[in-house]
């Protein structure tokens, strides 16, 4: 979550109540939450009165920000990346970003966006497993010139591999707001 999304989180505001307070545009709000990207100028004043903070204070957790989290951030792209070994070996896409979360986990933020991409890999290794079992049974059903069970893995691998890539691309602007799905293994 960027700063400044948590800063108007705590206050209860929601993107369009807060761009009104300030008199910023929506858009303006919605690029500083999308990027992490530190106000300057009347953005890091207006934003700073809002706050009810100094903008030096505010503008001093933006400093902070790449110093305390560069090397957390890469952590979870690793692990992120990591849940590609299942093209090379069965079940690698839980096994290996286990193995990473847990030599990084002391972390708080490392700790919970492993923990995220752990549990989508558990969920999609479960669905797919109980897929591919039951595609058999019901390849009869439908009238396909080739096994339905290729179909479901191919779809089911393209899935797993469009949401790695679309954390990785959310990672890249120090988004850590995904994957939060309802069920939690971990």
């Amino acid at each position: 979550m960027s700063i400044l999304q948590t800063q108007r989180k705590k206050l209860g505001f929601t993107q369009k109540e807060l761009a009104l307070k300030t008199g910023l545009s929506l858009r303006t709000i919605q690029r500083l939450e999308a990027t992490d990207n530190k106000p300057k100028g009347h953005t890091l004043k207006v934003l700073s009165d809002v706050f009810n903070v100094e903008p030096s204070s505010f503008h001093e957790l933006y400093l902070a920000l790449p110093k305390a989290e560069k090397s957390d951030i890469l952590s979870i792209k690793m692990i992120n990346i990591s849940a590609l070994a299942l093209f090379g070996i069965p079940f690698g896409n839980i096994i290996f970003p286990i193995i990473m979360w847990r030599r990084k986990r002391q972390s708080e933020l490392v700790d919970e966006a492993g923990r995220k991409i752990i549990n989508f890999q558990i969920i999609w290794t479960a669905t797919m497993c109980l897929l591919l079992c039951i595609s058999p049974f019901i390849a009869p059903k439908f009238f396909i010139p080739f096994p339905l069970i290729l179909i479901v893995l191919f779809i089911a691998i393209a899935i797993n591999l469009i949401v790695v890539c679309h954390t990785a691309i959310l990672l890249q602007r120090n988004n850590l707001d995904f994957l939060n799905l309802p069920i939690r293994f971990l």
